[in-house]
């Protein structure tokens, strides 16, 4: 029995079990940890400047139209402190729009997985770590579910916001980026980025521990799932940020 949504139950993807997530993000970290470092350990590092910018920008794109549709969509904010499961039998156009848009974000975080492979093709391995890792491999999981199960859901809107204007800020870096060293005395801001995503997290286990007294008719494991990552993923972020920034600042210090 599909206990979904019935307006995402016959989305490409979405349809079914999460068979068709699985099978894709297991062949992105079995390429990446295994084939791809295969492949590339006799040959040299790929540029790959000119397909790195493209992909940026058109991800600049992407993440800056969904951050306007989640905005307006969430009257600006405001339905973020409607607490309740919304219903499922709403199909006006709005209503039928906003879902499809929600699809499309979900999409993009396949596309997400690209920059991964261009660390592999560029052999910068380094960068490919375990919170790289459990960041890609999780968000579309979590996006299959909260498609299946609760498309509209103001929280998953409030993650969203966030989501998208930050994806939108790191793409552009990662654009400018791909011009090569002459861009980069302009860059200064990487660590910003990192900040403004320990700034989601923090805000959006804020927002839980209200929703946690509040909400009604949310089934308590995707409730309480989604709950537990923020901590983890403040963690995890927090961790980077420290060695990649603090480290660096004391090791200029000295």
């Amino acid at each position: 029995m599909d206990v979904g949504d019935p307006r995402t139950r016959h989305f490409p993807i979405v349809t079914g079990g999460p068979e068709v997530v699985l099978a894709i993000v297991a062949s992105y970290l079995l390429f990446v940890k295994k084939i791809g470092p295969t492949l590339m350990k006799n040959r040299p590092a790929f540029e790959l400047r000119g397909p790195m910018l493209v992909y940026n920008s058109f991800m600049v794109v992407f993440n800056m139209y969904f951050f306007y549709e989640i905005v307006r969509r969430s009257d600006y904010g405001r339905r973020f402190l409607n607490f309740k499961f919304p219903e499922r039998n709403d199909y006006s156009d709005e209503v039928l729009h906003e879902i499809h848009v929600g699809f499309w974000c979900f999409l993009t975080r396949f596309l997400d997985l690209f920059d991964t492979i261009f660390f592999v093709l560029r052999k910068k391995y380094s960068q490919i770590t375990f919170l790289h890792l459990y960041h890609h491999t999780l968000v579309p999981l979590i996006g299959w579910v909260c498609l299946k199960i609760a498309p509209q859901a103001p929280v998953i809107g409030l993650f969203l916001t966030f989501n998208t204007m930050i994806h939108s800020i790191m793409y552009l870096y990662y654009a400018l980026a791909a011009f090569g060293p002459q861009v980069r005395q302009y860059l200064w801001w990487k660590k910003y980025i990192t900040q403004l995503q320990l700034l989601q997290f923090a805000t959006c286990f804020c927002y839980g521990v209200v929703m946690a007294f509040l909400q009604t008719g949310f089934p308590p494991g995707l409730f309480w799932f989604g709950f537990a990552q923020n901590p983890i993923f403040f963690y995890q972020f927090y961790q980077f940020y420290r060695k990649a920034y603090k480290t660096n600042q004391k090791l200029k210090h000295n």
